[in-house]
């Protein structure tokens, strides 16, 4: 995956709205006074630069891209295929979410996360991949310039230090909780899937697994006309690939997954026929049992939104959980010259029932208008003979009705009414 990275940026188209004044201004000089720079500049309808990578100045796949790409290497290095002293977070249940985890779901959920928002489009044809793969790359390719022209200060308060708690600064909320510990988590999770299929090198696997969610991820986020951004630079480099480095170490998989029963309670991944719209969305829940109340925990589940609440031990094996919060509407664009956004909610509730942190039943309300119940059923539940499905439905507030099927092989397929 990092040498086809490699190929990939350094021989990229680099549209002209990624560079900064400062950067024409320069190319310019050097155009003028070293012909033997080889960077061709022509303005067609498409407004595009192409650029050599022998110029110091444009080429996509610059130094610093190298350290950041040696930095994953250094990475994948420290988390070899060391044996863990245990299974923390995937132990091969049958049942529940649990039973549907695996590479292909696990992609799918977390890439098109983000289709759950009302401004981005929920069906699979509609998105221009290649372009939106561009712009990831491109951002990708210049990650202190970008962060150098958006300002390191700014930078350090919206997206790294959790030092800001304004609704326009917030963006760090996401990177700690999705990236940093719901990524550093599925690592963990995906490595012992891969071994307990048998699979040769797990960590390697889940590795190339993971970082191939988080780019699409990033891909179904930006959408091909955004600019510079510092959202991928700090998703990608520092949060991404720190999740994988920290969770590495059995003493923080032990404190998660033991004190904190952190857990993947994502959507059943499905699409729905004829349109294409997705059934997906990646979903963590923790419950910290209270060491003055028995039989009770704190709740929270967090994702496309957050729900707070308590949850209630119902025997040695499960819990039924309440939690009320906010569910994310849509993104609000803050800047047009960078990629600065803020979320916009609506309000929600659900119940859940899981059986050893693994999420069996769940009854969803909100204030989303496409999302108004919903309402899933996971495999171990409904039994026909040795076959049990999951079944999931949402009915929103304008009429439509989505209705689908999962098995524990493959993502599921669904049908929508009107």
């Amino acid at each position: 995956m990092i040498f086809l990275l490699y190929f990939g940026l350094n021989f990229q188209i680099l549209p002209e709205k990624f560079l900064p004044d400062c950067y024409l201004q320069k190319a310019e000089l050097l155009n003028e006074k070293h012909s033997l720079f080889s960077r061709y500049l022509y303005h067609s309808s498409a407004q595009k630069i192409y650029v050599n990578r022998k110029n110091p100045y444009h080429s996509i796949f610059s130094g610093t891209l190298q350290i950041y790409l040696l930095f994953a290497v250094f990475v994948l290095t420290l988390t070899s295929e060391i044996s863990p002293q245990r299974n923390y977070f995937y132990t091969n249940k049958q049942y529940g979410s649990e039973a549907l985890f695996n590479p292909v779901s696990f992609i799918f959920n977390g890439g098109y996360d983000v289709t759950q928002l009302q401004l981005v489009s929920n069906r699979i044809q509609d998105h221009n991949y290649r372009e939106m793969w561009h712009t990831v790359i491109s951002n990708l390719g210049h990650p202190l310039k970008s962060i150098q022209v958006y300002g390191w200060g700014r930078f350090l308060r919206t997206e790294f230090l959790p030092v800001s708690f304004t609704k326009n600064n917030m963006q760090w909320i996401p990177n700690y909780q999705q990236h940093l510990i719901g990524g550093g988590m599925m690592y963990t999770a995906m490595a012992e899937w891969y071994r307990e299929q048998g699979a040769p090198w797990p960590k390697t696997f889940s590795f190339i697994t993971v970082m191939t969610q988080h780019l699409l991820n990033e891909v179904i986020e930006t959408g091909p006309a955004e600019g510079y951004s510092v959202d991928e630079v700090s998703d990608i480099y520092i949060f991404d690939l720190g999740g994988i480095l920290l969770f590495s170490f059995d003493p923080i998989n032990e404190f998660f997954a033991d004190n904190l029963n952190l857990s993947d309670w994502s959507l059943q991944a499905s699409v729905t026929f004829p349109n294409g719209r997705v059934n997906a969305g990646q979903y963590f829940s923790i419950k910290w049992e209270f060491p003055f109340w028995g039989d009770h925990a704190l709740f929270y589940r967090y994702g496309m939104g957050a729900l707070f609440g308590i949850s209630e031990k119902l025997n040695k094996e499960e819990w039924l959980s309440y939690g009320i919060g906010f569910k994310t509407k849509h993104l609000v664009d803050l800047e047009t010259e960078f990629k600065q956004r803020t979320i916009e909610t609506g309000w929600h509730a659900g119940i859940f029932w899981d059986r050893n942190n693994s999420l069996l039943a769940s009854l969803v309300v909100s204030g989303v208008k496409e999302y108004f119940i919903m309402a899933d059923v996971y495999p171990g539940i409904l039994k026909f003979g040795n076959f049990s499905p999951g079944i999931w439905s949402i009915a929103g507030r304008d009429g439509t009705f989505l209705f689908g099927l999962t098995t524990k092989y493959l993502i599921g397929a669904g049908a929508e009414f009107r």
